[in-house]
């Protein structure tokens, strides 16, 4: 029966690279003449004096004045932050990561291959997030530097700074527009708009005689609206009119005749 080798994992074999690349950089380093420990003092962390929940801010760390430094470690405490993952920056030629547990985060960097040791003023700058309002120290608490040659030089506390931490700020609501009367519009009899109160009993008041007038009619007010109730009103006078005008035609009928029968008799 054939049996198929089995694999590692993926894990492994990274683990396995680190592990031998770590005993590697062990053999270097005690092959290498021994130096002096890597040089540093004091340290400078600079942030905004205010923040604001949920914006992120940027921390600045300065290690000024070292010498042979291939590695260092930063432990940065603060609370209410989170860190921005993938926002540390560090020296070029070397290998930046940050880790944070609990209210402590912890800054590394180390060369790679062959590049140099570093000397002079160290800078490196992370991305935190606020979490709640208050006000928050940062405290650099503790700073590791190490040489080539393996040594190392340790700073305790080196340096703080504090920050207030304030809400966000919330969207205003806009008021709705109030309703602009319209230049010109008609105001209707009875409605009180206009400045009338509708009161017919009101004589301040401009639409109470129209409401009067619309009151008094009753049923009786034709359909037509107030041309049709103007036209019912001189209807009685129209026909009287008519009438006198067929009176006088009959009379001046009647005149005619009798002035022709004198003149017939008058010639006999």
């Amino acid at each position: 029966m054939q049996h198929r080798p089995r694999l590692r994992p993926r894990a492994t074999i990274v683990s396995s690279t680190l592990v031998a690349a770590g005993a590697f950089g062990l053999a270097v380093l005690t092959a290498a003449p021994a130096q002096a420990a890597p040089t540093a003092t004091t340290a400078t962390i600079d942030a905004p004096a205010t923040v604001t929940v949920g914006t992120a801010f940027d921390v600045d760390l300065t290690i000024p004045d070292t010498a042979d430094v291939y590695a260092y470690e930063i432990t940065l405490e603060a609370d209410s932050v989170e860190y921005r993952d993938d926002s540390v920056t560090g020296p070029d030629g070397g290998f930046d990561s940050v880790e944070q547990d609990g209210d402590a985060l912890t800054i590394v960097h180390t060369r790679l291959g062959t590049s140099p040791a570093l000397e002079g003023d160290l800078a490196t700058s992370i991305s935190l997030t606020p979490t709640a309002v208050g006000s928050v120290d940062l405290d650099v608490t503790s700073i590791t530097l190490v040489g080539t040659d393996g040594t190392s030089t340790t700073l305790d506390d080196p340096a703080s700074t504090t920050i207030a931490i304030a809400a966000a700020a919330t969207a205003t609501p806009t008021p709705a527009p109030s309703a602009t009367p319209t230049p010109g519009a008609t105001t209707q009899p009875g409605t009180g708009t206009g400045g009338g109160t509708g009161d017919p009993s009101d004589p301040t008041d401009p639409t109470s005689g129209a409401t009067a007038v619309a009151a008094t009619g009753g049923d009786d007010r034709p359909t037509g609206g107030d041309l049709a109730w103007t036209g019912a009103d001189v209807a009685p006078w129209i026909a009287a009119s008519i009438a006198l005008l067929a009176a006088g035609g009959t009379l001046i009928t009647l005149r005619a005749r009798r002035a022709r029968r004198d003149r017939t008799g008058a010639s006999a």
